[in-house]
């Protein structure tokens, strides 16, 4: 962090609902060419710009410059109200749903940016994330293209059908940021052991802009958060964020109950690392027997110095989340998860295979072949060859793939 070190330092004592005591020094001790820009670009490649906008408002108006400060005031005048919008666009959503009886669980979005930031303006998201069973995948596709919300996608039948049943989750547009109804908080490749049908019996009832909806028990909600941030690498701080508004705002956390569910669904690596980030980078307020649990755990330490130490260098980890990494194989403790990604993550065509090449339904297990040519032969030797050419722009196999748009 030496290239504009003073600036990073800053935004992350500032991207807090409680600004770092020391915030207010590093502000004081700003030189004449501090980069306000950098750090306001930064806030928003990381989606922290409402926390960022936040502390700046609160801190001595002396300390900040006139034109970043009316700057901070009217973004955050702007995303409550827009925020606001996507809050009645998710609500009228799960009213729909709820109406063909389909039962559905908010997540991230909204709902934790009220609960764990006690804010709308505080949060930035992109997309609408609900779970529902399995069982009702196509009766939810199906309303929701009711209610006027579609894929982008073309893919035959039994493509889709793979697709669904790799993906865990589906991206759908309409009028409002896109829509993302998943029966799995992560692909098929993750090979995660979550026991959904525990997770549904401890939701909880809560009022939501008017409505009565279902809501993850906090522990479950903390475990959610910290497998998507190690699903996306914890590649954006708000993410880290997440874990530390969250811890802070439930003191009511059981933490051990938290830690039986973690460590019997083979996912406490996860949560171990997300809560260390927490406090690594955040500052947040671990308790002593979380402390010790952590301390437990060896791999889990060394991640979490390691991503601290080179966070904003996010190019070294911004791969795709289907490739195989060093990094998810060893998040996972129990070594049948470790095999079961190595395997799936090898094996598993995905939408990119399906657009290259067509094949009729009898012989659908030729996907796997193709897959395995494409991504382990033809496309190592493309990108060898464009390499050679200093990078200049050539046909070649196809990189592009349907991805998360939290992302």
């Amino acid at each position: 962090m030496s290239q504009n070190s003073r600036e990073l330092s800053l935004l992350l004592c500032l991207c807090r609902t409680e600004p770092a005591e020391h915030a207010r020094n590093l502000l004081q001790e700003a030189p004449d060419d501090f980069d306000w820009g950098f750090l306001v670009q930064t806030a928003y490649a990381h989606g922290v710009t409402g926390l960022l906008c936040n502390s700046l408002i609160n801190m001595p108006k002396t300390l900040i410059p006139e034109v970043i400060l009316e700057a901070s005031q009217e973004h955050l005048r702007q995303h409550r109200a827009s925020n606001q919008i996507l809050v009645d666009q998710l609500t009228h959503i799960l009213t729909e749903l709820a109406a063909t009886d389909i039962e559905a669980i908010p997540f991230k979005g909204p709902t934790l940016a009220i609960s764990a930031y006690g804010d709308l303006a505080l949060r930035t998201f992109r997309d609408l994330d609900f779970l529902i069973h399995k069982t009702k995948i196509q009766p939810c596709l199906d309303k929701m293209e009711e209610i006027g919300y579609t894929q982008n996608m073309h893919l035959s039948p039994r493509q889709m059908q793979a697709f669904l049943g790799y993906s865990g989750q589906d991206v759908l547009y309409g009028e409002g940021i896109p829509v993302e109804p998943h029966w799995t908080f992560a692909p098929h490749t993750f090979a995660l052991d979550i026991d959904y049908a525990g997770l549904w019996d401890r939701t909880q009832k809560i009022t939501f802009n008017g409505q009565h909806i279902r809501n993850l028990a906090p522990e479950d909600e903390l475990i959610i958060l910290c497998i998507h941030g190690s699903k996306e690498k914890w590649t954006k701080l708000k993410w880290v964020a997440d874990v530390a508004e969250f811890t802070r705002s439930h003191p009511e956390l059981d933490w051990k109950q938290l830690f039986v569910l973690a460590e019997s669904q083979g996912l406490a690596r996860m949560v171990k690392l997300g809560l260390k980030l927490a406090e690594l980078l955040l500052e947040a307020q671990i308790p002593p027997v979380v402390a010790n649990w952590l301390a437990k755990d060896r791999m889990a330490l060394d991640w979490s110095n390691q991503l601290a130490g080179e966070f904003f260098d996010v190019d070294k980890r911004a791969r795709s989340i289907y490739e195989l990494s060093r990094f998810h194989w060893e998040i996972r403790e129990r070594r049948r998860d470790q095999w079961r990604y190595l395997y799936r993550t090898l094996i598993q065509p995905r939408e990119q295979h399906f657009i290259g090449i067509t094949f009729p339904d009898r012989l659908f297990f030729l996907y796997t072949l193709y897959k395995l040519l494409h991504d382990y032969l033809a496309l190592p030797i493309w990108l060898q060859i464009k390499r050679h050419r200093g990078g200049q722009s050539i046909t070649g196999p196809a990189e592009t793939e349907h991805t998360d748009a939290t992302r």
